[in-house]
């Protein structure tokens, strides 16, 4: 039983230090070419122009320019524990870097953020 323990134990500090290097050597590219990547892992900086909370919940950090012509945006749905963080409309004028895997929406690429560690000033 304690092998199977220590087993488990290792596994799943293994798993962590791979999701912290995984983090740590994401690609950095500016919001500008974010559409370009999209499907891959990737850190997006630039500026964030716009940070805006919808009626239904989701809040919007848009980089480049206000929408519709913003260059890339950070969306954090409703449910996420980062959407009660009255802190983020604080980001507005900052530069900025988003982690995750970039997806389209519209035709604009975007990052889905759940966890405040994808959001780095």
């Amino acid at each position: 039983m304690k092998t199977l323990s220590r087993s488990l134990f290792l596994a799943v500090l293994f798993c962590g230090f791979l999701a912290t290097l995984q983090a740590q050597t994401a690609t950095v590219i500016p919001d500008t070419e974010a559409a370009q990547h999209v499907g891959h892992q990737a850190t997006v900086e630039g500026t964030v122009v716009k940070v805006f909370t919808s009626m239904n919940g989701n809040t919007f950090l848009n980089f480049g320019a206000a929408y519709p012509n913003q260059t890339f945006t950070g969306w954090i749905p409703k449910g996420s524990p980062v959407a009660a963080e009255t802190s983020l409309f604080a980001l507005e004028g900052k530069r900025v870097r988003i982690t995750g895997t970039i997806t389209r929406y519209k035709g604009k690429p975007e990052i889905k953020i759940m966890s405040k560690s994808q959001i780095e000033e």
